[in-house]
C-alpha cells in the first residue's frame, strides 16, 4: 500500500502538468468532496435534480451547483 507522504508526492507531480483550467476543476472537486457528504447538500442537490427532471432541463454541473449551494 502507498504511504501518504508518496500519496501526496503523487498527487503534487499530477496536478504540476496540469492546465490553469484543469487545475480549477481539481480545486472544485476537492470542494466537492469535503462536502459531498453534508446531509444538507445532499438533500440541496437531489432536489436541484428532481426539479430539472420535472421541467425536461439538463442537469446542472456540479460547478453550477457548488455556486448556488455557497
Amino acid at each position: 500500500m502507498v504511504e501518504v507522504a508518496e500519496l501526496d508526492e503523487l498527487i503534487i507531480r499530477g496536478i504540476q502538468g496540469l492546465s490553469e483550467k484543469e487545475k480549477r476543476e481539481v480545486l472544485n472537486f476537492i470542494g466537492f468532496l469535503r462536502i459531498r457528504e453534508e446531509k444538507s447538500f445532499i438533500e440541496y442537490v437531489n432536489k436541484r435534480t428532481k426539479e430539472a427532471k420535472k421541467r425536461g432541463e439538463h442537469f446542472p454541473s456540479l460547478e453550477e451547483l457548488q455556486r448556488e449551494y455557497a
